[in-house]
């Protein structure tokens, strides 16, 4: 692992054969600026994937390359997050949906088939609700609007809570470790990542430790979320019966923070929805096994679009 005597301040690097994608878009309605990987061409249909929540662009290194072999890809870094603006301001869901949307505008996007891990599949369903126009096909990756069980998670339980929530982000950066310990609750096995990811992650969660602006966007973010999403579940079966959009839900057979019961929830609801599981896989699958993760989203993909 890297010494614990790095500088966490400095800027964050992207995966090494990401760096040559990256880009920046103002925002002048929103008066922030987005980071974002692009490759592909603007003639193929448009795959824009959101991260998750605390993540940045770089979760999907080890798909990027394949998808843009056949879409036009974009991988963007939400605001408050990775290398985007971080502005003061609530990170309330419809704030970040009408982000991505204003993206999209700027970037030239009409429709997209758009790709979220756990808080980015959230907010792509919402969108395919809200802007049903704006989205072609989705593909939800540990997570989605629909609840059926209470986060039973308690490192997210804590956080969530005011002072105690910052106290405990801000510890972290005594102790480096720590910090790329408390990714334990995404994978299945962290320390069966190979060497590269494992050195990555380890600056890069130590990195979002000390950035100011990322905790204040992720607790924020953390804190609207629950709520928000408890006010739409009265009437989102009803809304996703009415959803055509083609929908495929993926999930990590030992995923703790995305329940099996709200994925199959999703398909029973949506008419147009299929779910796949990912073996031996936590939450973030398509890091964990980005080989039969590619597998199963270019068959759904070929079979769709």
């Amino acid at each position: 692992m890297p010494s614990k005597q790095i500088n966490y301040q400095q800027p964050m690097y992207p995966w090494p054969s990401l760096a040559d994608y990256g880009k920046h878009l103002r925002l002048p309605e929103q008066g922030l600026t987005l980071f974002y990987f692009e490759t592909g061409t603007k003639h193929q249909k448009t795959l824009l994937m959101l991260h998750g929540l605390g993540d940045e662009a770089d979760t999907w290194r080890h798909i990027f390359h394949d998808m843009g072999n056949t879409y036009h890809t974009l991988a963007l870094d939400l605001p408050g997050f990775g290398r985007s603006d971080k502005p003061d301001v609530a990170y309330t869901p419809p704030f970040l949906i009408g982000t991505v949307i204003e993206f999209m505008d700027h970037a030239g996007i009409t429709e997209a088939i758009i790709m979220g891990s756990s808080l980015g599949g959230i907010l792509a369903h919402a969108m395919a609700i809200t802007y049903p126009e704006r989205v072609c096909g989705l593909i939800l990756v540990g997570g989605g609007l629909l609840q059926t069980d209470r986060v039973q998670d308690l490192s997210l339980i804590m956080m969530s809570l005011p002072f105690l929530g910052e106290w405990l982000y801000t510890r972290l950066r005594k102790n480096p470790d720590a910090a790329y310990s408390s990714l334990s609750n995404v994978y299945h096995q962290l320390e069966g990542l190979p060497e590269a990811d494992r050195e990555f992650l380890y600056t890069r969660v130590n990195q979002r430790v000390w950035s100011d602006g990322q905790r204040r966007a992720y607790l924020s973010t953390l804190r609207g979320l629950s709520p928000w999403m408890k006010k739409l579940q009265t009437s989102i079966r009803d809304q996703f019966s009415h959803l055509q959009v083609p929908t495929l839900v993926i999930r990590g057979e030992f995923d703790s923070l995305f329940q099996d019961s709200a994925a199959d929830a999703i398909v029973e609801c949506q008419p147009n929805a299929a779910k796949a599981i990912i073996e031996r896989a936590g939450h973030l699958p398509h890091q964990e096994d980005p080989h039969q993760f590619l597998q199963i989203v270019e068959l759904w993909l070929s079979q769709h679009f």
